[in-house]
């Protein structure tokens, strides 16, 4: 059972849980940047993630629950794989979920644009599985973020990001109809969303 973290601003937690015979048998945690790469803990510059997602796991096989404590020097991801686990657990629980996505923000990322070698990053804030937040950036292919006032459409691309937020918001979650001008912004934009929309589902 696989399950996601809220997104904060820098980054987002996942979790895979394992179970047999209705006991956690096995914990993987990962960690992704708000560029949606995944942290390689080996070379990761802060340690304590590292060893904060290998104490965990081991804790919560140990307890069979997502409740242990917080990782010292490592309270955000901490945080954030506690909740993972938490949502991957109640997907595995069998009982019928309310709503078809869990409420809170989750990080989507779309497929890389053979126009310009660069990738889209959204946050997508769900209440009730509507959208309620929505917002982006454009990663370039040297890993820097676009500038949002560079004229891209004939318009500048933040303008653009605020004609998808506004669709976003009114129609069905990750099916916004192409905006005039700017096809190549919502399909991306629309992929990316949907990759978010997959990790809040709470089965």
């Amino acid at each position: 059972y696989e399950a996601w973290s809220d997104a904060s601003d820098k980054s987002i937690q996942s979790a895979k849980v394992f179970i047999e015979n209705g006991k956690i048998a096995g914990v993987i945690l990962r960690e992704y940047t708000d560029k949606h790469v995944e942290k390689d803990f080996s070379t990761y510059p802060w340690p304590q993630a590292g060893e904060a997602a290998r104490t965990l796991s081991a804790q919560m096989v140990a307890a069979q629950s997502a409740d242990v404590d917080i990782f010292t020097g490592a309270t955000g991801s901490s945080t954030g794989w506690i909740q993972a686990v938490e949502r991957a657990l109640e997907k595995a629980s069998g009982t019928e979920p309310t709503n078809k996505y869990f409420d809170g923000t989750f990080l989507g990322r779309s497929e890389t644009s053979s126009y310009g070698g660069y990738y889209k990053v959204v946050w997508v804030t769900l209440k009730n599985d509507k959208v309620v937040d929505y917002k982006a950036q454009r990663v370039l292919p040297d890993h820097t973020i676009q500038d949002p006032s560079v004229e891209v459409y004939g318009w500048p691309l933040e303008m653009a990001r605020n004609s998808y937020k506004e669709a976003a918001l009114a129609s069905e979650p990750g099916y916004v109809d192409v905006i005039t001008g700017a096809t190549g912004l919502t399909h991306q934009s629309n992929h990316a969303v949907r990759d978010a929309l997959d990790q809040a589902l709470t089965k």
